[in-house]
């Protein structure tokens, strides 16, 4: 009973292997893949093309982690300042287009800026949610057409259906100099909230957080299937079974509460609760350089599957082969709001002739490679029901001395570096109480 068991092999899971192994804590890492890397995973196709599980790039502000990120590349990365922008019907607009509005039609140009005047003079009134927080911020207008159109794509329901707990500092809320700058001139300042980044030089993102395997021996194809709280008794489908002391999850809450056979039935309508968006992932590589002028693109027309682009051949020099281009497509739903009813390869043809219709491919490229894959957990969803689930959920599970960490443990929209700190900070508590 003195074991300490960690589940996953993700960032939230490097981070705890690396704090138990520097405190001399004996431990075993159980990981239900055949590689780690959870979602910060890559993947390597004919040799020559590598995509992530999503678009990944490090922008961590965190030195112990830039270091230890740069430690596991042999200090082999790729530095760069990215290029956004927005793709609305049919122009593409430097990224945030709040503050790049030159060339819009001068009625919406003419509405937007009335409303950002009145809003200016009009008294503070509390918001209730990310709905009234757009009108409170940008006025109706360019609400209407721009994030909350992208809302229903990304989070896959309304504005007015999610909290405000997830935006930080994401959305970007320019004065009134701006805004009439951006509409007069084609030509503006970088206001982007994240500026550098880097990428490995060799094997995708997930060569950023390859230590894992010094930390601990990963056991793969291992996946938790049963919880005895009461016992503290694990159940692999391998048929492996253990004792733990203390265990820490970077399990997505749902599965985890899922799985105990003794958990209490009001904990298990707590996880039914809880909302995600699953992403469908389709890939290009082109034998063609050059493909886009940026990094990655929103794309915010509804018409369109397409919600967010990126170019991983522009993030650094081993994702595509020399002369060729590679481009990312993201499609989101969820079970909740927007359940997805086509299979991942079914997409490949309608986003291909939607890459063309944006003039991204030209219909005689040479398509070297092209796939497409279901990533079942994406973004958390902050709806109304995300907070009081959210804190049941994670009292009940420290009750049962299970710590977490991770984006889907801690059931948040937080990056990879935020994750692999989560992961430090539960083993710590982990530490203190052996």
């Amino acid at each position: 009973m003195d074991k300490v068991v960690v589940l996953g092999a993700g960032m939230a899971g490097y981070g705890a292997a690396k704090r138990f192994k520097e405190s001399g804590v004996p431990f075993e890492i159980f990981e239900k893949n055949s590689y780690y890397g959870g979602h910060c995973a890559s993947f390597t196709f004919d040799n020559k093309w590598i995509f992530d599980d999503g678009p990944h790039i490090s922008f961590t502000k965190h030195e112990d982690v830039k270091e230890i990120f740069a430690e596991n590349t042999g200090n082999s990365y790729y530095e760069f300042e990215a290029n956004v922008d927005n793709y609305w019907k049919g122009k593409w607009i430097k990224h945030p287009a709040q503050v790049n509005l030159h060339g819009l039609p001068p009625e919406f140009n003419a509405k937007m800026l009335y409303e950002m005047i009145e809003l200016k003079n009009a008294p503070h009134k509390q918001v209730k949610n990310y709905k009234e927080w757009l009108y409170a911020s940008y006025g109706k207008t360019f609400s209407e057409n721009f994030p909350m159109k992208y809302t229903r794509k990304f989070h896959t329901t309304d504005a007015e259906n999610l909290s405000l707990d997830w935006l930080g500092p994401r959305m970007y809320q320019p004065d009134l100099y701006q805004v009439i700058y951006g509409m007069l001139s084609p030509s503006t300042e970088d206001v982007h909230y994240i500026k550098g980044f880097r990428y490995p030089n060799k094997k995708g993102f997930v060569n950023f957080m390859s230590g894992v395997e010094k930390e601990a021996s990963v056991q793969y194809n291992e996946e938790l299937v049963n919880i005895n709280l009461k016992k503290k008794h694990l159940r692999f489908n391998s048929g492996r079974e253990l004792n733990y002391k203390h265990c820490f999850s970077s399990m997505p809450l749902n599965e985890i509460i899922s799985i105990m056979e003794d958990a209490p039935p009001w904990i298990k309508e707590e996880a039914k609760k809880l909302a995600w968006t699953q992403c469908v992932v389709v890939n290009f590589g082109v034998k063609r350089m050059n493909i886009s002028p940026s990094h990655w693109r929103y794309i915010y027309d509804e018409d369109f599957y397409s919600t967010r682009l990126s170019f991983p051949s522009m993030f650094g020099p081993s994702t595509a082969p020399e002369g060729c281009s590679s481009v990312q497509t993201e499609i989101y739903f969820s079970d909740k709001y927007k359940p997805l009813n086509k299979k991942a390869e079914e997409f490949i043809p309608i986003i291909q002739d939607e890459l063309i219709q944006m003039g991204i491919l030209r219909p005689h490229d040479e398509i070297l490679i092209k796939n497409a894959w279901i990533s079942p957990y994406a973004q958390v969803i902050y709806d109304h029901e995300r907070k009081g689930a959210v804190e049941k959920i994670h009292n009940f599970l420290l009750e049962n001395n299970i710590q977490f960490g991770g984006r889907y443990a801690d059931w948040a929209y937080i990056w990879s570096d935020e994750s692999f700190k989560r992961g430090e900070a539960a083993a710590e508590k982990i530490v203190d109480d052996l």
